[in-house]
């Protein structure tokens, strides 16, 4: 759960812009995120590289149905070798085999040369399937003509949804009240926002800056305060939070950022003080214990480490985070009996 808010590129990192992702419906980003994620995983992590996996088969399964829906369309408009890229391409991404199975058998289908004359009858304008650039370069390696060659990443799909559905989508894990009062900043900021998650700080910025003219707002700051660090000015980082705190000593998102800003930098004793202010204004209860944990075995504090996951163990929310957290921990110290414990209640009987 403790990772880098600015930039840190752990598995946690990825993992959780995947997911972001996947609730996005931006397939295809979500599976370069759970692949990265999967790719930075400790071995020792399996459940968490199990919880990648999953979230990693979700998106290939969705990018295989929307190649088949493509490709059905394709169909029906007599373009045959369109449709037959994205019958291969749904086959080579999708995990689940009842989606890989109806893509094979629509490719093969579209082998026999009957078929593709059928197909192609539709097809009089000079938009023709000889024209057409296969998706991503897709390919079916077990589709006859094309299993010499090996498709490149596929490109974002197109996205149905408008912008303000995908900043709705996008706002909703915050924390708290936040996703409520994020869309309550008008479209100006909605847009900043989705420059931002595309990494576009810098026409984001004077837009969030122009906000900031006609009054200061908390999430606003908090905003400009994260393009300031990824930008290298953590001093001005940490000044723009603190404003933001000081107009809002409720926001969980600055709170977090003040964390991992501090926790970054080396400077433990600022992050578990503000960790602790969590804990006393009742913000995020849950994560705050398990990332005290974190910050005490990272200054060497095991045994306070251990303490507080085990209050965390209380907290459906974290408890599995904390149970595996503890057992390395545990195993060290020859207490098997608790680690057969922790794994039979929090972690299904793995350990």
């Amino acid at each position: 759960m403790f990772f880098g808010l600015f930039g840190k590129k752990d598995f946690r990192h990825y993992q959780n812009q995947g997911a972001k992702h996947l609730a996005a419906e931006r397939y295809a980003d979500a599976r370069v995120d759970f692949q990265e994620a999967l790719k930075l995983c400790p071995a020792e992590a399996s459940h968490e590289a199990a919880a990648i996996r999953q979230g990693l088969d979700q998106a290939c399964n969705h990018l295989g149905e929307l190649n088949l829906q493509e490709g059905e369309h394709a169909l029906r408009a007599g373009e045959a070798q369109k449709a037959y890229d994205h019958f291969c391409l749904a086959a080579d991404l999708a995990a689940d085999p009842a989606i890989k199975s109806r893509a094979h058998a629509q490719a093969a289908k579209l082998e026999q040369p009957e078929t593709q004359a059928v197909a192609a009858k539709p097809a009089a304008a000079p938009a023709g399937a000889g024209n057409y650039k296969p998706h991503s370069g897709g390919s079916c390696t077990t589709c006859k003509g094309h299993g010499d060659h090996h498709h490149e990443e596929p490109a974002p799909m197109e996205m149905s949804m408008s912008e303000e559905d995908q900043f709705f989508l996008m706002v909703q894990p915050l924390p708290g009240d936040l996703p409520g009062r994020y869309a309550e900043l008008g479209p100006k900021f909605a847009k900043a926002y989705l420059m931002i998650h595309d990494g576009n700080d810098r026409d984001a910025f004077p837009i969030l800056q122009e906000m900031l003219l006609s009054g200061e707002n908390d999430i606003v700051l908090y905003e400009v305060a994260l393009i300031m660090f990824r930008a290298g000015q953590i001093h001005e980082s940490e000044t723009l939070l603190n404003r933001a705190l000081a107009l809002n000593p409720q926001n969980a998102a600055v709170y977090l950022a003040l964390v991992h800003l501090f926790a970054g930098g080396g400077r433990y004793p600022q992050a578990i003080a503000t960790v602790e202010k969590m804990l006393e204004l009742d913000i995020l209860p849950d994560q705050a214990l398990f990332m005290l944990g974190e910050l005490h075995e990272t200054t060497g504090n095991v045994e306070r480490a251990m303490e507080l996951w085990t209050k965390s163990l209380d907290h459906p929310s974290v408890a599995k985070a904390a149970a595996e957290r503890m057992i390395p921990i545990l195993n060290r110290q020859g207490r098997s009996d608790d680690v057969k414990y922790l794994s039979k209640k929090y972690l299904k009987g793995c350990c």
